[in-house]
């Protein structure tokens, strides 16, 4: 059946959701994005300014995938939303004039309201004709995004009053200040946009209560400032701590192909709902597994909690296929490694990549989130790579990736940038990930030298010689401080270094497959499908001893 067809989508999602830097706003965007297409335009324009005798208009039927290949159920129906986009289809019933003005009414009535309710919020919008029978949908479909990524390009609608330089400047997210208002700091200038997002907290807040934290016995809430992670604010990181927080940005892999193959609007509806709730509960298993390791991160000498029910960890965007939240900088690569794992559970498994940013309490938000999506992207090359160079005719080879780093400088330049100034040394660059991460019932072989797994466990037997738990052959916690001093000289000074242990009986850490790395402390990889023909000089020892103020004993 061939009907007209209405596709809208929110354009720069990220820059939207992080543009300041108070997490109240960042939590409102993130409803506020996630709930456009359900409030404004099919409660408001929809069912308000469209529905009328003579037009019918169905919102809901789409969740439970219904078949639209031979008719629609109302002369408006919304078809399907989610991933930022939402599909609106017009039945051809209605006479060709009327419409083309409905089709235009609707998107002149959602872009004008979208821009008065929410400054700052880009949206996008095109319409066309589409088939709703098997095969031919998703080809039209296909037609449908290239014309609105067209249109992306084309068109660049201003949407916040431009800053002449007479201008004052929001406190919060450096726009246009327009209005004055009182916030836990006092009096403040803000833009408009600010405000549409910090008035939404309230409303987000109850909703992520009610999705993430419904059957938990305690009566634990998600912090509302940055500062209420658990962290301690002392500079003396031997005796109180680190002030560190980590944003952890999340992506499924290939989602956009697995979308591609759905043949009916029917089967599209289907994966978004089950994608959307594995997700969901996913997260839910994460926030359990940190309430039943809370009274491990109270006994920790490191972690400070304001009150006796703050969690360590504030969800802002959960949903679909994307994840991100910040936490306690101390538990972000488990609790990633976590919730990872937890999304490989179940028939709706889902792979994906993750980039971990660590960052200190007052560091730039924004620039914070940059560099960890910057990190997932990193992640998700070298998935792709492995992918590709592991796969036959007869098997697909599907794989999960996580990267990190450490950021504590005043600006954060782009992530090659920042592996070339912090990380390089005579032999090649001593970071070594990203890393590969298993499901619980996979099997990590020896030849998976990148998985997690071992990195984490060369990290904890770091911290064994650090508190003086293990009085075997590991090297000293004095050795362990040399020994990334000793990774970044000459091969000289690792001959001398491996010598000195040799002498002593000691050695470095027993992990299955490094034992190149423990031998040689450096090791040129080649044939492995990851890196390039030539090879590349790795190490990961680097990694594994950054990581010891990072990893809570107990959270395994």
């Amino acid at each position: 059946m061939q009907v007209n067809a209405i596709l809208f989508d929110v354009q720069s999602i990220q820059k939207y959701i992080f543009a300041n830097n108070k997490l109240k706003a960042n939590v409102g965007a993130s409803y506020i994005v996630d709930t456009l297409f359900r409030q404004v335009l099919c409660e408001s324009v929809l069912l308000k300014h469209i529905k009328n005798d003579s037009i019918s208009v169905d919102i809901d039927s789409w969740e439970g995938g219904l078949d639209i290949t031979q008719s629609l159920p109302a002369s408006i129906y919304v078809a399907s939303i989610g991933g930022g986009n939402a599909l609106v289809l017009v039945d051809p019933t209605i006479d060709c004039q009327d419409k083309k003005v409905i089709t235009n009414k609707i998107i002149e009535l959602f872009t004008t309201e979208v821009l008065v309710k929410y400054p700052g919020l880009k949206v996008g919008a095109t319409d066309g004709e589409l088939d709703t029978n098997d095969g031919q949908f998703q080809k039209d479909l296909g037609k449908l995004y290239k014309k609105l990524k067209t249109n992306q390009f084309n068109l660049n609608p201003i949407v916040r009053p431009a800053n002449t330089g007479l201008t004052v400047i929001c406190d919060y997210s450096g726009d246009v200040g327009e209005v004055t208002q009182c916030f836990e700091e006092g009096e403040r200038i803000v833009s408009q946009s600010f405000v549409a997002k910090y008035e939404m907290y309230k409303d987000a807040e109850k909703r992520l209560e009610e999705m993430l934290l419904q059957n938990i016995e305690q009566n634990f809430i998600f912090p509302a400032k940055l500062d209420e992670l658990g962290q301690k604010k002392s500079t003396d990181r031997s005796k109180t701590g680190i002030n560190d927080i980590a944003i952890v940005h999340i992506d499924g892999n290939n989602m956009g192909a697995k979308f591609r193959e759905c043949k009916t609007s029917a089967e599209r509806s289907n994966l978004s709902k089950r994608v959307n709730a594995h997700t969901i509960n996913s997260f839910k298993k994460l926030v359990e597994w940190i309430v039943g390791k809370y009274d491990v991160l109270k006994n920790q000498e490191q972690f400070e909690f304001k009150s006796d029910n703050l969690l360590p960890i504030r969800p802002i965007i959960v949903g679909g296929d994307d994840i991100t939240f910040v936490c306690n900088a101390r538990i972000a690569v488990q609790a990633a490694h976590y919730l990872m794992k937890q999304l490989l559970e179940g028939e709706d498994k889902i792979y994906s990549c993750a980039g971990i940013a660590i960052i200190p309490t007052s560091y730039p938000f924004f620039r914070g989130y940059e560099m960890a999506e910057q990190l997932c992207d990193n992640a998700k090359s070298r998935m792709r790579k492995y992918n590709k160079a592991h796969e036959t005719d007869n098997l697909k080879i599907e794989s999960c990736w996580l990267d990190f780093a450490f950021l504590h400088g005043e600006t954060a330049p782009s992530l090659e940038q920042f592996l070339e100034n912090e990380y390089s040394s005579v032999e090649g660059n001593m970071h070594f990930g990203p890393y590969r991460v298993f499901g619980n019932n996979d099997t990590v072989s020896d030849t998976d030298i990148f998985a997690l797994d071992k990195v984490l466990e060369c990290t904890s037997q770091f911290n064994l010689v650090k508190k003086n738990d293990y009085f075997g052959d590991l090297l000293a916690h004095n050795k362990v401080k040399e020994l990334r001093s000793v990774l970044q000289d000459n091969k000289h000074s690792q001959k001398l270094f491996r010598e000195q242990l040799d002498k002593t009986k000691k050695s470095l850490p027993k992990i299955a497959g490094w034992d190149d790395f423990a031998k040689n402390l450096w090791v040129e990889i080649k044939a492995n499908g990851i890196t390039n023909e030539k090879g590349e000089w790795k190490t990961p020892y680097v990694d594994a001893i950054e990581l010891m103020d990072y990893i809570v004993p107990g959270l395994e």
